[in-house]
C-alpha cells in the first residue's frame, strides 16, 4: 500500500540531517527494524530517566519542563546522529504542533488499539512499513507507549492532578488534550522516518 502524506516539516527534518547512515544500501528490513527498535528504545531510557528524576523530587513542573524543553532536544538530537526523523506521536495531543500524528501514524495507532482489544500487550506493539511519498521512499517503523502510573500525575483526570499542575497546563497547553488517561492505555507511540536510498529502488 502507497502512502503519499508524510508531512512537509518531517520530510525537510530527514532531508537536512546528515546522510551518512542512510546512505548505505544494502540494510535488509529486519536490519532498518532492528535499527529503529535501539533508536527509540535510546529515546524511551534518556526520556524515562529525566521524567522519572523529576518526579522522584515531586517537582511536577519540572516534569512538564522535560516533556515541553528537553524531550524534543533528546529527539532533534538523534535525529540528527541518525539522519532520520525521530520522534514521538500521541493518541491526543498536548500541544498541537508537536505530536500531531500523519494520516499515516494516525493509521497505525488504530491498529495498535485494535491489537489491545485483542489482548495484544503494549510492550508488543511495533509496525514497520516501507511507504511512497511522491519520487522518494522512507522505511516508516513505530513503537507503541503505554500510559504508566507515573503518567498520571500530568496525563490523568483532570480533577485528580494537583492543582498547581493542572494551572500550569492549563496556562501553557489551552488547546490540551492529553488527560484522561488511565494505566495501561495507549499513550502514543515513537514513529521513525528513514530515508531510503535511490539504490534501493532498482
Amino acid at each position: 500500500m502507497k502512502y503519499f502524506a508524510i508531512p512537509l516539516t518531517a520530510l525537510l527534518a530527514v532531508s537536512a540531517a546528515p546522510t551518512a547512515q542512510t546512505a548505505e544500501s544494502d540494510f535488509t528490513f529486519e536490519q532498518r527494524i532492528a535499527a529503529a527498535e535501539a533508536v527509540t528504545s535510546e529515546l524511551f531510557d534518556e526520556l524515562s530517566g529525566r521524567l522519572n528524576s523529576a518526579l522522584s523530587e515531586g517537582d511536577h513542573s519540572a516534569a512538564i519542563r522535560v516533556c515541553r524543553d528537553e524531550a524534543p532536544a533528546i529527539k532533534t538530537r538523534l535525529s540528527l546522529e541518525h539522519g532520520w526523523h525521530i520522534s514521538r506521536v500521541g493518541t491526543r495531543v498536548r500541544n498541537p504542533l508537536l505530536g500531531t500524528p500523519d494520516p499515516w501514524e494516525r493509521s497505525v495507532l488504530d491498529d495498535f488499539e485494535r491489537r489491545i482489544g485483542t489482548g495484544e500487550p503494549i510492550t508488543d506493539l511495533t509496525h514497520a512499513e516501507v511507504v511512497e511519498a511522491g519520487e522518494k521512499r522512507y522505511f516508516r517503523y513505530m513503537r507503541g507507549i503505554g500510559v504508566q502510573s507515573n503518567c498520571l500525575a500530568c496525563h490523568g483526570a483532570r480533577e485528580q492532578m494537583d492543582a498547581p499542575v493542572r494551572r500550569i497546563l492549563e496556562e501553557r497547553y489551552p488547546h490540551d488534550r492529553a488527560f484522561g488517561y488511565e494505566v495501561g492505555e495507549l499513550r502514543g507511540a515513537f514513529t521513525v522516518i528513514q530515508p531510503m536510498p535511490e539504490a534501493e529502488r532498482e
